[in-house]
């Protein structure tokens, strides 16, 4: 056998699915065989070419890291940098030193069926490790003849594979003297499988030298970006170095720097290096590929068998394909081969009698199987318990040239104990024990406060919200009782804070506040729907009334435990609106509960972080489900700070029908895009799931607490509570994710009116939180890693083109009716021009219903105009072909649309609403867009005149209604003064107001003694003053002066009103308490910190008010500007198209229909189209967006269906086991002890003195699993003493 004269050069492609390293080679020359040279036809080869294919197989190798180098110095850039592992840096240098001096020096010199064999072998390392571990445990002291016998046995093969693969370093210099990388070869297989320390680093290397690589192989640890940034920096320059000393070595003296720069900067597609260069981007995208779907599968849980494995499987079929098939050197690889300037040679080693084996057959055969049994080895599946924590991972630097090593899985257990290196236990314990040590379970349970904001909501709401708590109820009681290995379980409490619960009523003369019908009714439904009773006294033992600081609190015991807990505000001694709500749960749940805990800081940091806010609204319906993935979506990734879900809007009527495509799109594409490409700008405060410790940052709850003091402050604040905090979260550096699969439904406004006025708060708050985050980008970006200069970019994008949506829309509507009824284009624009101009009058002169009744009326005639804008734009896309820009895009928009709907095939009905959508964008993105920027000084969540009386000023009746009022006011005077009915209704008033008095003190009196108040309060009058006489005969002997005495009176009057709330016909069979004083104390603090109510001269609100309307006319001129600029600049064009365009022709030979306009009549004709630059533009741009969020809706779906897949793969691991297991006994008795403990603590928490806090309940049932732990150990070591006796 005999090797060929001249050199052989190689370009690495990937001729199989998996990727191999060396599946292709070309060759520089055509070999010796003239016979070859006459059957392929080869072109004389330039340097250029040669300068290709060094630069392709550099840039196969280099592309990963130079990506790598980029992304790692930016965020280096950025300040997060870490400790350089040098061990990392050496071993990856040693592997691209190892691969660069075999791909450029070695592998020309061999076919590809050596080079095949040749890759077999770069396990060397692992099992020269295998080999002394072998033998050094045969040769530990302390074992017998035997067994250091038996164990040198078993070391016999592992040396025998090394000594095998070892010899690869020189065979081939043995047979043939010609070979002249003597010296090469064993670099490259030595370095190449040092560098290779996935395969010969394990999980016995936890807490040793190699500690490190051990945490890096199996995801423990990330790789930091500056080690990122040196291991790439290194790689990259070891390959170029390799590369250039291979030219001189491979006798290619004449190639310069210029034939490079040509071959790299010159694109002829006709040329070989050209072609090369392409051939290589593919290679690339199809290793990235690959990549993404081992990280898929891996995702999935999906792992191929290992046998199929690349790794292990791929060397073995690939040269039996080379070696019994493709043995000619005009195969169809060749001759494709040939169009690159590549002449390729499978089998050079062929001799002239095909009976003869070559030298190296058998060893060759030999290294295939130990290389095949090392890769089998390596990407094994290994079979986990489903009670274990399993991480998987893959190799954190990709490389080029052996794309195969990338591409495994590893897989750990972080509940193993792994034998440590070179250490064998001689006892080891049974890892499926149920009495081993395991991690306290209370650190595994989250705590979920589900909170509920409610105002004055239906019974149909209120029914909603109270239905999904139930459910949320019973499905955290049933998790907590079964115990379930390995189950999600989260303890529950619930709060309703309900908003403006209180009302003034006059009884008798006497002013007092209960509680409204609102409340009434929500009690009422509560009762109805847990099937509450009365006891044999009369009561309802799960029902507490108390008083507090704020008001008054319900505290409720639902039917499967859990706590709910319903907090009456009052808006005279606290601040009302969500917002404050919000204050009063987060200061409340996570500032008292929380840090006010006797605990460590370590303690209350963990709690904190294991510790989550479900915020919802007083009409959200969800199931525990939607709960459930949020939370898992939150204990998987620790830098979420908010998760929120799909939102389904709910109602009846043509605007319900709107929202639901538009809340459809918007999460199909916007949102999965902010997911993907950064972070969701707004947390829906419907149904979002918030990490405490996120929220107990002093730069989110502290800020969140700020009052307006600018004029922006009270759009950006108050007006969209929601996004603001969102924007808090993301300025520092919180998540906010988005998870499809959790969905919840609210329901939405179901009248024209409502919805303008609620988007009439929305569009003015989220312009300005994102105007915010873009004015502090740089905070952001350097605070949040999610957020991107690019995905900055994006939204500035997306807000500015939002911001022109009025002048896009009205130039649509102009061109569609000049199209559809042939008018000129001047006069529709003055028709379309003088209504929305007294639309803009209307907005700034008049009050909200007259706007809302002028805009109501005006998307009804709109509405018709847009059948028109649809006839229009179908006859230019049959006219123009859809070829044309503005065809393409329309065609391209539509398509998908239908394409998202498609992935989402439970939403899929939301695109028939896409009509009622296509017919209101006049009104959505005109109309409504004009009202919210011109009304932007209301501040308030009704319409104009509750402005007013907020700010102190009258509404101005007419005239005529002043007239009547004063007529009426002067004859009812004249009335009263003449039948002195006035003195006597006034003497009759105070006798009352006396009489009230006594007996609200008489009643306080015996309240604080424990009596019943009712019982009391109907006793017949004579008998309620004889012994009031007898109660205060002692203080009747000190009586003040009158002025004192009605002072007292008025205060003891006012504290007994505020028990006499708990004795209204629906509330006096409920159980009575009263606050602990720490917790008394805590409200009272904050409530003089932060919530007492905002108290304001008519003074101060006008000047609020004057600046409000100064900041709407600087905002609302300048857009109304921009956009009336914008719109006559685009009309202009249109009309000068024939000079001021751009001539556009999608190919050679275009045509198209277009009216001929001296007959009339559509003619067909080869002109190319005449597209104005302003429009062409703006379709670009809009185009670019849809993509981009196209691009995230694929992205976010993918990840979805990750999510799908793990859950039914949790529920096929979750089945119920035939098996016996002793734990379960235990956990049965866990369950019980849990019941009884749970019973304690409701008695103690339904008692007069409050509740008791979950915290004492994880006390007691740690206790009792200590015991039942110690008492199993017991009885195991008894067992064991008796068995050693015997």
């Amino acid at each position: 056998m005999k090797i060929t004269n001249t050199w052989l050069r190689f370009l690495e492609t990937d001729c199989s699915h998996h990727g191999l390293l060396t599946s292709c080679h070309a060759l520089i020359s055509s070999g010796s065989s003239q016979e070859n040279a006459r059957r392929l036809s080869v072109m004389r080869r330039t340097s250029t070419t040669t300068a290709g294919i060094y630069l392709s197989l550099m840039l196969i190798q280099c592309f990963p890291d130079t990506i790598n180098l980029i992304r790692s110095s930016l965020e280096m850039y950025k300040g997060r940098c870490g400790r350089l592992i040098r061990s990392v840096v050496i071993l990856e240098s040693l592997r691209a030193i190892g691969l660069a001096v075999l791909s450029f020096h070695v592998f020309p010199q061999l076919d590809l069926a050596r080079c095949l064999v040749l890759s077999a072998c770069f396990p060397l390392v692992a099992v020269l490790q295998r080999s002394l571990i072998a033998m050094m445990s045969a040769a530990r002291n302390g074992r017998s003849f035997k067994n250091r016998l038996g164990r040198c046995f078993i070391a016999i093969p592992h040396v025998l594979m090394f000594l095998i693969l070892m010899s690869s370093c020189y065979v081939w210099t043995l047979f043939d003297g010609k070979f002249t990388a003597t010296i090469a070869l064993p670099i490259g297989v030595i370095c190449t499988s040092i560098g290779f320390w996935e395969s010969w680093i394990d999980t016995t290397h936890a807490g040793t030298t190699y500690d490190e690589l051990y945490r890096l192989k199996y995801a423990v640890r990330k790789m930091n970006n500056t080690t990122n940034a040196v291991v790439s920096l290194m790689r990259i320059s070891c390959t170029v170095s390799v590369m250039v000393a291979a030219v001189f070595m491979n006798g290619h003296t004449k190639l310069n720097a210029s034939h490079f720069i040509k071959a790299f900067f010159s694109f002829h597609t006709k040329q070989h290096y050209t072609r090369l260069l392409l051939l290589s981007c593919s290679i690339i995208a199809l290793h990235s590929f690959m990549r993404v779907i081992s990280r898929f599968l891996a995702a999935l849980d999906l792992h191929p068998f290992s046998f199929i494995h690349p790794l292990s499987i791929a060397p073995l079929i690939a040269y039996g394909y080379v070696r019994y098939v493709c043995q000619s050197p005009t195969c169809f690889i060749a001759r494709r081969l040939s169009r690159y300037g590549l002449r390729w040679v499978c089998d050079q080693w062929f001799q002239e009698n095909q009976t003869m084996t070559s030298p190296d057959f058998y060893i060759c055969i030999i290294w295939l199987l130990v290389g095949c049994y090392r890769g089998w080895r390596l990407v094994r599946q290994r079979y986990f318990d489903t009670t274990e924590e399993i991480i998987s991972s893959m190799p954190p630097v990709c490389n080029g040239l052996c794309i195969e090593q990338s591409l495994v899985i590893f897989q750990h257990s972080l509940n193993r104990q792994e034998k440590t290196m070179l250490i064998e236990d001689e006892d080891p314990s049974d890892e499926n024990d149920e009495l081993r040590i395991r991690n306290d379970e209370v650190d595994r349970v989250s705590t979920v406060y589900g909170c509920a904001t409610m105002w004055h909501e239906t019974e149909t709401e209120m029914r909603q919200v109270l239905r999904s708590i139930l459910k949320l109820d019973v499905d955290h009681a049933t998790r907590m009782n079964n115990k379930k290995v390995n189950e999600l379980r989260y303890r529950l409490e619930g709060h309703i804070f309900f908003d403006d619960a209180w009302e003034d009523v006059v009884e008798d003369g006497v002013e007092k506040r209960q509680p409204n019908e609102y409340f009434h009714m929500f009690f009422d439904l509560l009762n109805e729907m847990t099937g509450e009773k009365l006891n044999e006294e009369g009561k309802m033992e799960t029902r507490i009334l108390v008083n507090t600081p704020y008001g008054g609190r319900l505290v409720v015991k639902l039917p499967s435990g859990t706590l709910l807990f319903v907090h009456l505000k009052d808006k005279k001694m606290i601040r009302h609106k969500k917002r404050w709500s919000q204050v009063m749960y987060m200061y409340y749940l996570l500032g008292h509960r929380i840090m006010d805990c006797p605990l460590s800081i370590e303690d209350r940091q963990q709690m904190a972080d294991n510790t989550f806010i479900l915020a919802i609204d007083g009409d959200s319906k969800f199931e525990p489900d939607a709960l459930l993935r949020l939370l898992h979506l939150m204990n998987a990734k620790s830098d979420i700070g908010c998760a929120c879900g799909r939102i389904h809007p709910i109602g009846n009527g043509i605007m319900v029908w709107y929202q639901k495509f538009e809340y459809a799109i918007a999460h199909w594409f916007q949102k999965a895009a902010e997911h993907v490409f950064g972070c969701v700008l707004c947390a829906p405060g419907c149904f979002s799931l918030f990490r405490a410790s996120a929220l107990m940052d002093d730069n989110i709850m502290h800020k969140y607490t700020k009052t307006a003091s600018e004029p922006r402050h009270y759009v950006q604040y108050d007006q969209g509570e929601d996004r603001w905090l969102s924007t808090l979260l993301l300025k520092q550096g919180y998540r906010i994710e988005y998870a499809a699969a959790s969905d919840a439904e609210t329901y939405a406004p179901e009248g024209f009116e409502e919805f303008f006025n609620q988007r009439r708060r929305w569009t003015p708050s989220s312009i300005a939180n994102t105007v915010d985050l873009l004015m502090d980008y740089k905070r952001a970006s350097a605070n949040n890693d999610a957020i991107s200069y690019a995905y900055i970019a994006y939204q500035f994008l997306v807000i500015f083109f939002s911001m022109l949506g009025p002048a896009i829309i009205f130039t649509m509507l102009v061109f569609a009716q000049v199209a559809a009824f042939g008018l000129n284009s001047s006069d529709v624009m003055w028709y379309n021009a003088i209504p929305i101009g007294l639309f803009i009058l209307l907005c700034f002169t008049t009050e909200s219903n007259v706007q809302l009744i002028y805009a109501k009326y005006m998307s009804i005639a709109y509405a018709f105009v847009m059948l028109a804008v649809l006839v229009a734009t179908s006859s230019q896309i049959v006219l123009e072909t859809v070829l044309a820009p503005t065809s393409m895009f329309i065609v391209t928009m539509v398509g998908i649309f239908f394409f998202a709907a498609c992935l989402h095939p439970k939403e899929f009905t939301n695109i028939i609403h896409g009509i009622v959508f296509f017919l209101m964008i006049p009104s959505t993105y005109v109309f409504l867009t004009l009202y919210s920027l011109i009304n932007l000084n209301v501040i308030t969540w009704g319409t104009r005149e509750a402005v007013a009386k907020a700010t102190g000023q009258k509404t101005k009746a007419t005239p005529m209604q002043q007239a009547i009022d004063m007529v009426v006011g002067v004859v009812k005077r004249g009335l009263r003064w003449i039948s002195c009915r006035e003195n006597r209704e006034n003497e009759e008033k105070r006798r009352r107001m006396e009489k009230k008095v006594e007996k609200m003190e008489f009643a306080l009196r015996n309240i604080e003694n424990g009596v019943d108040v009712k019982k009391i309060l109907d006793e017949d009058d004579e008998k309620r003053e004889q012994k009031t006489e007898e109660t205060q005969t002692t203080s009747t002997e000190t009586e003040t002066p009158e002025v004192s005495d009605d002072r007292k009176s008025q205060k003891t009057l006012q504290k007994a009103n505020r028990y006499v709330w708990m004795t209204s016909h629906n509330l006096k069979n409920c159980e009575r308490g009263k606050l602990k004083g720490a917790e008394r104390q805590f409200w009272q603090e904050l409530i003089d910190a932060y919530l007492t109510p905002i108290k304001t001269t008519p003074a101060e609100m006008k000047e609020v008010a004057d600046g409000l309307a100064s900041l709407r006319n600087q905002i609302a001129f300048t857009i109304l500007l921009v956009n009336s600029l914008l719109a006559m600049a685009i009309i202009l064009l249109q009309k000068h198209k024939n000079v001021l365009s751009i001539k556009y022709s999608p190919y050679e030979g275009f045509k198209h229909t277009k009216m001929n306009e001296t007959t009339g009549q559509f003619e067909e004709t080869d002109e190319p189209l005449k597209i104005d630059p302003l429009g062409m533009g703006i379709v670009v741009f809009l185009l670019v967006i849809l993509f981009v969020q196209t691009l995230g809706m694929l992205l976010h779906r993918l990840n979805t269906m990750i999510g799908a897949f793990q859950e039914v793969k949790n529920l096929a691991e979750y089945g119920v086991t035939m098996e016996t297991n002793t734990q379960a006994d235990d956990e049965r008795i866990m369950t019980n002890a849990r019941l009884m403990i749970n019973s304690t603590v409701v008695v103690e928490g339904h008692a007069a003195d409050g509740y008791t806090r979950h915290r004492a309940d994880e006390a007691d049932t740690g206790n009792v699993l200590y015991k039942l732990q110690k008492a199993r150990l017991a009885k195991r070591m008894q067992r064991s003493a008796l068995s050693n006796n015997n």
